[in-house]
């Protein structure tokens, strides 16, 4: 990562790549199908090389700014306690507006944890890989599972599945989860596999119930959702194609949004898709996709939300810039309606992960997680709190977190109290 990270200047700044990375066809063969336009050689493959490298546990660089809350407008920053998990301890921490550890998740041993969700009840849901479980064929990927914990950290239930980034309970009481399978598409190539990214329905007590292939599903709507190739990851083990890289889902859960529109629909889902530089809406009863958008404006983009005036905020990486920003936009229109960026914008680039969440008062909590911290800025841009995760790792890098969530001081303080 360090070398890659130097390299980054070199990336054409204003989104110059992003310009280039244009409709186009291809031609006849096993990789036939739409594609994505050719920028200079040399800025693609920097591009690619971001979007094939694994997720790191901690910064790509040393730093030497101070640990913990740094910054804290009390007045202007919005109330409530922060949820976040550290990737490479498979530890999730719920603190305070000072930074104070009031909670805490663990399970070991384990190799590293992608998003935690925490629900009403006070439990936890925790996506994970654990590098000590048994897997088929030498796959390190089957390794994963979903597993749930109850608020004073007990484990309830481990159920291995191919599940990655994500899990959040639906209106239902089910567990909706990103899944995967391998499987060859000659269409896209005829001797690679693809990773298919799936959306699966769990029961409470996490078995599988059903499962959405989304590349299914897309490839009926290539009016709507064109699907893009993406070159194989070859980084280690047999080649395979990474095509979707889902990264995160959202049940459409608010009834006087669907009277708006039927893009907001109770049987909706929004799923953002790192590689494919989108994000797109999954009518999960009919099994189509409804909506897509992003092409050419994001690029390599997590964490999308529906926000309570139907507005969808997510994290744009901006890989193909070389900086990264949290983006909200009206999917009736089609308009950006607020960015924030940094004031030189690429101090704010996380290559990998990152998060964007809108809080009560109107900030947003952002998650820089390539390098360890998180801020809350105001709508015009102005930054009124800010935390650097302590931990370092044995190089002296400060450890990656994992999409910080603030939840309501009422709803925290009625599980503590219980537990007092």
């Amino acid at each position: 990562m360090r070398r890659q990270g130097r390299r980054l200047d070199s990336l054409a700044a204003g989104g110059a790549i992003a310009a280039a990375l244009c409709l186009a066809s291809c031609g006849n063969g096993p990789s036939s199908g739409p594609q994505r336009a050719t920028p200079p050689p040399d800025q693609q493959e920097q591009v690619e090389r971001l979007r094939s490298l694994p997720y790191t546990g901690a910064a790509p660089r040393r730093d030497s700014e101070k640990d913990g809350v740094v910054v804290a407008d009390e007045r202007r920053s919005s109330p409530g306690y922060n949820l976040y998990s550290i990737h490479e301890k498979c530890r999730a921490e719920l603190i305070d507006a000072k930074g104070k550890v009031l909670r805490a998740w663990q399970l070991q041993p384990s190799s590293s944890w992608s998003n935690v969700e925490l629900l009403p009840s006070g439990d936890l849901l925790v996506v994970g890989w654990d590098a000590n479980e048994q897997a088929e064929a030498g796959i390190a990927d089957d390794k994963r599972y979903v597993a749930r914990f109850d608020w004073n950290g007990k484990l309830l239930w481990k159920r291995m599945m191919p599940a990655h980034h994500d899990v959040e309970l639906t209106p239902g009481g089910q567990l909706l989860t990103l899944t995967f399978r391998r499987r060859l598409i000659p269409a896209l190539d005829k001797t690679i596999p693809v990773r298919d990214d799936q959306l699966t329905i769990l029961n409470r007590e996490g078995q599988a119930v059903r499962s959405l292939s989304l590349y299914d599903t897309l490839s009926r709507a290539p009016e709507i959702f064109p699907i893009y190739r993406v070159n194989p990851n070859r980084a280690a083990g047999p080649p395979w194609i990474d095509l979707f890289h889902g990264n995160s889902i959202e049940w459409m859960r608010r009834p006087e949004l669907a009277k708006k529109s039927p893009l907001y629909s109770t049987s909706n889902i929004l799923v953002c898709f790192r590689h494919q530089d989108r994000v797109a809406i999954i009518d999960w009863e009919k099994a189509k996709v409804v909506w897509a958008w992003g092409w050419g404006i994001v690029s390599a983009p997590h964490d999308a939300q529906v926000l309570d005036d139907g507005h969808i905020l997510l994290f744009d990486n901006g890989i193909a810039r070389g900086w990264s920003r949290a983006l909200e936009m009206d999917p009736l229109t089609g308009a950006v309606v607020w960015e924030y960026k940094a004031p030189n914008p690429r101090d704010l680039f996380s290559v990998s992960r990152g998060a964007a969440h809108r809080l009560p008062n109107g900030n947003t909590l952002v998650t820089n997680s390539d390098h360890g911290t998180a801020f809350e800025v105001t709508r015009s841009g102005e930054v009124v709190w800010r935390y650097n995760y302590p931990g370092r790792n044995e190089r002296g890098h400060r450890e990656t977190i994992v999409r910080m969530k603030r939840y309501l001081p009422e709803f925290v303080e009625k599980l503590l109290k219980g537990t007092s």
